[in-house]
């Protein structure tokens, strides 16, 4: 029989058979079908994801480079908001089913995968603003290595941002950042990935309605 230290040992080996270089790994886990279209159609892409424990499925605001041109979409459930409200002619029932077949389907260039219109300049002044290079050298909770006893928040909100370039995926997530900035003090990356958040969202409240 094998020892728990033996199984301990053969799974160590395993995970660095198949995954030598942590951040190999990470893109592993990144990379749904939609990640690998931008990584193979863009230049440089940025996706936020918004989610927390009663939420974890794809909510994603995306601004992606293409030589000079840049371009805003979304991914997300069109039923999110429905959730908890009653609405007559089993309509209730309908969005519930697909906001179902939403979680279990797969993120791609699908119908949940939308373009937005935004005025040009404010899409490459919001690019500028981002600073894709500083983004890649971020530093996310698990690697700063920043102390968090004294601080303790429940159900905080997840962001998670995946880098995309043609040769990488790499991904950094941050637990209720506004939260532990306000707790702990300033932190640069923590400070980046607010400011990175609050320029998407603001992106998508400028999103042209046609």
């Amino acid at each position: 029989m094998i020892d728990s230290r033996s199984k301990a040992f053969f799974s160590v080996m395993l995970l660095w058979l198949f995954y030598p270089d942590p951040l190999k790994a990470q893109q592993v886990m990144a990379s749904t079908p939609l990640h690998l279209f931008f990584q193979a159609n863009y230049d440089s892409t940025i996706i936020y994801q918004s989610s927390s424990s009663w939420y974890e499925s794809p909510n994603y605001l995306i601004i992606a480079k293409q030589k000079e041109r840049i371009y805003f979409f979304t991914y997300r459930s069109p039923y999110l908001g429905t959730a908890g409200v009653n609405y007559p002619g089993k309509l209730t029932t309908s969005f519930s089913k697909q906001e179902q077949r939403f979680r279990s389907t797969t993120p791609d260039t699908n119908r949940y995968f939308l373009p937005k219109a935004i005025v040009p300049a404010t899409l490459l002044r919001s690019w500028q603003l981002v600073r894709p290079h500083q983004l890649w050298a971020l530093k996310d909770d698990q690697a700063s290595g920043q102390a968090t006893n004294k601080c303790v928040v429940d159900d905080g909100d997840e962001n998670t941002f995946y880098l995309i370039d043609r040769k990488a995926i790499k991904t950094a997530s941050f637990y209720a950042p506004d939260f532990f900035e306000a707790c702990l003090g300033t932190d640069l990356g923590r400070q980046q990935a607010i400011a990175t958040r609050d320029l998407l969202r603001a992106l998508q409240r400028s999103v042209i309605e046609r």
